[in-house]
């Protein structure tokens, strides 16, 4: 059965890659074919057990929460602000976007992020009529990074830190000076990559060419917008507090706003929730919980203590690396809570060799959060930054592109 589970895998991975299928029809797919053939005993039981349905629900709340601010001006507002005061220096508003995206992505989900600053990225770049995949990759990478910052940013930390019990002014002080310089390596990586648009400047007549005031044509609700996001950034930010589920705060985010803004007409904005994108996580959810399901984690987790032979800094980096690349094909959550348990038997099995295991954790977090830079699929934040690059602006962003974020 772990060769069949393999197999399909490897076929989803290969047409989502590739490109030569739609990814969610390639992921359903296989899914249902895991759970035609069985592969958990009680089909249901696996299903209810395989899709995290607080992801779900969390993506389409926020899908219509941003759909509901984007009437309100709200975000072509924040782009013409952004932009007069970055000045004419592209470079700079580049560094601007991507440092306060992984600033907010350290404390709030990185899909929440995403869906928030690629409207405001697609209004700036339409202004200035340049080309938006250096930024939105950019703010993508960034979303991954900052979410590695803090032991709330990504939910593979908040596993690794619970276990580890490592309290969070400490994950911190070691986290963001280490995530800090892989940002701005990226950023410059970017930069060059992307040096005949990065280099278009304009003058400032140009720039106070621009009203911002002309994109709000409902004051009220304009006011009534900025009020209710700072409400539900701050839900997301005392979230532990409040011991809310993100799910949770993303329908109040969604169903809250439709109440206070559009309470005759929700139609087109369900609509406008990325459908595709709902189930091609589905699908993966499925995919990733059958290789849990016959082991396939278990073993891939087990084989990287046996080829380590004793040694910690061997281990160490076999883990940032082997966490990394496989958390850029299959989801990280699930590949954290598997090396959880092996991390805290390491001790049982060599006391000697790994007696401090506090480096390990680090270099889990680092592999599973960063690792989502490599492919297209390998972060939420990815699939939904990618898929509306492609839907609104018709750019399809290859596999190559995300590995050289790795990389570098």
């Amino acid at each position: 059965m772990k060769l069949v589970v393999a197999l399909i895998f490897g076929l989803v991975l290969y047409f989502v890659i590739t490109g030569k299928l739609n990814k969610t029809i390639a992921a359903m797919v296989g899914a249902l074919a895991l759970l035609a053939i069985r592969v958990f005993p009680d089909p249901y039981e696996g299903l209810k057990n395989s899709i995290d349905i607080n992801t779900i629900l969390f993506l389409i709340g926020m899908m219509i929460f941003v759909r509901v601010m984007e009437v309100s001006g709200i975000f072509q507002y924040i782009a013409i602000k952004t932009l007069k005061l970055t000045g004419s220096n592209l470079k700079k508003l580049f560094f601007s976007m991507t440092f306060i995206v992984a600033l907010i992505s350290s404390f709030i989900d990185n899909v929440t992020t995403i869906l928030i600053f690629v409207p405001v990225t697609f209004a700036i770049t339409d202004i200035l009529e340049i080309d938006p995949v250096p930024f939105i990759l950019g703010e993508i990478f960034a979303s991954n990074i900052g979410g590695a910052m803090t032991p709330i940013g990504d939910p593979p930390n908040i596993l690794i830190t619970s276990a580890a019990r490592i309290p969070f002014a400490e994950f911190t002080k070691y986290m963001v000076p280490v995530n800090l310089v892989i940002l701005f390596i990226i950023d410059l990586v970017i930069i060059s990559i992307s040096k005949s648009s990065m280099n278009k400047e304009f003058s400032k007549e140009f720039l106070n060419g621009f009203d911002e005031q002309k994109v709000v044509t409902n004051k009220k609700r304009f006011i009534m917008s900025g009020i209710f996001m700072i409400f539900i950034i701050s839900l997301f930010l005392f979230q532990k507090q409040l011991k809310l589920e993100s799910s949770i705060i993303g329908l109040i985010a969604g169903f809250f706003g439709l109440l206070l803004f559009e309470q005759h007409e929700i139609t087109p904005f369900l609509e406008k929730v990325e459908w595709d994108v709902i189930f091609f996580f589905l699908g993966l959810f499925i995919i990733t919980g059958a290789m849990e399901h016959v082991g396939l984690m278990n073993d891939i987790a087990n084989f990287l203590v046996r080829i380590s032979k004793g040694s910690s800094v061997l281990l160490v980096s076999i883990i940032v690396w082997a966490s990394g690349i496989l958390s850029g094909f299959i989801d990280n959550i699930p590949f954290a809570a598997t090396m959880i348990p092996v991390i805290q038997n390491l001790p049982k099995i060599n006391p000697q060799a790994f007696s401090n295991i506090t480096p390990f954790w680090y270099a889990l977090s680092l592999g599973a959060c960063l690792g989502g830079n490599l492919t297209p699929v390998g972060a939420s934040a990815n699939v939904v930054g990618l898929s509306l690059l492609k839907k609104y602006k018709g750019k399809n962003i290859s596999a190559l592109c995300q590995v050289v974020g790795w990389v570098f």
